[in-house]
């Protein structure tokens, strides 16, 4: 009888007090106040404590409701979404948007959309994606608006870069890190600041500048230098920094950064990121001979597709590879099975990434196999004919040789009589000249506004955007096309293509004589950091322009440097 006594003290004091103290814990936090629940809200979720985070924003929630307090039940709602790590409770973040009407001044239904669309685009739909990103710029007219609209504009890059629109993203990008930089972003918002130079190194990465890309994976992985904070960056720009050196055709071996990304994209098991690993890691050994490793590279990426939606373009030369690789080996099953798989991402692609099949046609097309001329040179008839055209032959090598010596001897001269009186000139500017034809019939607002954007368009050096025409200029004044093209004929004188070269070919020149760092760059980075899509028309109408190439005004500006350090 005793025992049975003790036993039920027992269960009483196991069981009973530590529900009752649960719902004294219960009841203490119901008498809290917004402004403590969201500080003990905000302290735990910081550190990761999402049980404890949980009670206070249930609690906060809670609160909100009982008091049918508008702007507190949105921010409740909120608080519960964020805490799921995978992203995917659009049902509360609907419900913040369903309460937008109520909510006056408030960054919510913003955030709320931006988050839809982070986990839209996680899940590859990127339609909705987008679709959200409009709506939550829409909505972002509360607190906070500046920076919401930041982190809307770098989604829009990233979807860009994502659907290979690399050039019209980069093109925003530079635009966001001019504006950013001088504002000690790393220290007031490292997260932002990591993501512009990511995908600023992704963009410039993607359109073959390496050394510009580098140059920003250097200054995020300084920025995020600690592998084990959260939100870190430090892993991707790794991945970057280590594509880049497989893509550089003097390197062999794997470098240990890039096993190191691997280890932890397998820990966190990101598949596009390991597949963007294992595919430049098989192209780096395709590049070297290596073919069994390349395979067996390209064989790991279909691992990982085969379990993904997420194809990403530069993985399919791959795929093109394998079905290339059976076809020569006779396994027709296996070049079958590649070959389907080819038309089938190319359907995902198509769907995905909305234009990108002719980019895809046009990047990893097969290559073409060039027919081999069967015929050569037809055989002389006799020894003597030999000996003659062979005489002839050669009398013709050696005039060629001299004219192209003397040819080169007086170009040579050319260009450096030319340099010289570039280097005579405190200005490249070209002197305004006074346009002397009839001012058009059209309002002198117009004339106004267009001689007051242009002087800021120039100095802002929005002319380096690669995507600026005349009918976004129009737009930006407020007016159309014709008014523009009237009024700026008038006051420039000169046809706005002309105008827009002139002032890049200006940049250019300034630029590469006062700045070393920019001398070393590549002339196709020159040309692109110029505003021009091509180093092929940047040298053609620099020559133009200046009668000199660009190549050889670097040069000289070296030799003068060197001459001056000796």
């Amino acid at each position: 009888m005793i025992r049975e006594i003790v036993a039920i003290i027992i269960y009483i004091l196991i069981f009973t007090l530590p529900i009752q103290a649960q719902q004294e814990y219960y009841e203490q936090i119901d008498k809290l106040d917004y402004n403590t629940l969201y500080s003990r809200f905000e302290k735990y979720y910081k550190n990761l404590d999402s049980f404890q985070a949980t009670q206070y924003a249930n609690a906060y929630f809670n609160r909100a409701r009982k008091q049918k307090d508008t702007n507190h039940i949105a921010k409740g709602y909120y608080y519960r979404a964020i805490l799921d790590k995978r992203n995917d409770r659009i049902d509360l973040y609907d419900s913040i948007i369903a309460l937008a009407p109520r909510l006056k001044k408030s960054n919510l239904p913003t955030k709320a959309h931006l988050q839809k669309a982070y986990y839209y685009f996680y899940v590859l739909q990127y339609n909705k994606a987008l679709e959200n990103y409009i709506k939550a710029s829409e909505y972002n007219k509360g607190d906070n608006k500046d920076n919401l609209a930041l982190d809307i504009n770098l989604s829009i890059a990233a979807l860009k870069i994502r659907i290979e629109e690399n050039q019209e993203a980069l093109d925003s990008l530079k635009k966001y890190w001019k504006k950013i930089e001088p504002l000690n972003y790393n220290d007031k918002k490292p997260i932002t600041y990591s993501r512009v130079l990511l995908y600023l190194a992704n963009a410039y990465r993607k359109l073959n500048h390496a050394d510009s890309s580098n140059i920003y994976l250097k200054l995020g992985i300084k920025a995020n230098d600690n592998p084990s904070k959260e939100n870190n960056y430090y892993y991707y720009f790794l991945l970057f920094q280590a594509i880049n050196e497989l893509d550089n055709a003097y390197t062999i071996e794997v470098s240990p950064k890039m096993n190191e990304v691997i280890d932890y994209m397998n820990r966190i098991d990101s598949k596009e990121s390991l597949s963007l690993a294992y595919y430049y890691i098989g192209k780096s050994h395709l590049k070297h001979d290596r073919e069994d490793l390349a395979v067996s590279y390209f064989l790991k990426v279909d691992s990982l597709i085969d379990n993904s939606a997420s194809i990403l373009p530069e993985t399919l030369e791959g795929y093109k590879y394998l079905k290339n690789y059976y076809e020569e080996k006779g396994e027709s099953k296996n070049e079958l099975k590649y070959l389907k798989k080819i038309y089938s991402f190319d359907s995902i692609l198509d769907i995905n990434y909305k234009s990108i099949n002719n980019i895809i046609k046009n990047k990893y097309e097969l290559p073409i196999l060039l027919e081999s001329h069967k015929n050569t040179i037809a055989s002389l008839d006799t020894k003597n004919q030999k000996s003659k055209i062979t005489l002839i032959i050669f009398s013709i090598v050696i005039s060629i040789i001299l004219l192209a010596l003397t040819y080169s001897l007086i170009q040579k001269n050319k260009y450096k009589k030319r340099f010289k009186q570039l280097q005579g000139k405190e200005s490249s500017k070209k002197p305004e000249i006074k346009n002397t034809k009839n001012k058009p019939d059209i309002p002198d607002e117009i004339f106004i506004k267009t001689k007051e954007y242009l002087e800021q368009f120039e100095k802002d050096k929005d002319f380096l955007t690669h995507t600026i025409n005349a009918e976004k200029l129009a737009q930006q004044i407020g007016t159309n096309r014709p008014y523009f093209s009237k009024a700026f004929n008038y006051l420039k004188n000169e046809n706005f293509n002309v105008y827009l070269r002139n002032l890049r070919l200006n940049y250019a020149l300034e630029r590469l004589r006062e700045d070393k760092v920019f001398r070393k760059y590549t002339i196709k980075t020159i040309a692109n950091e110029s505003g021009f899509s091509n180093a092929e028309s940047f040298s053609k109408f620099f020559y133009k322009k200046y009668g000199i190439y660009p190549s050889y005004y670097i040069k000289s500006l070296e030799n003068i440097k060197k001459q001056q350090d000796t």
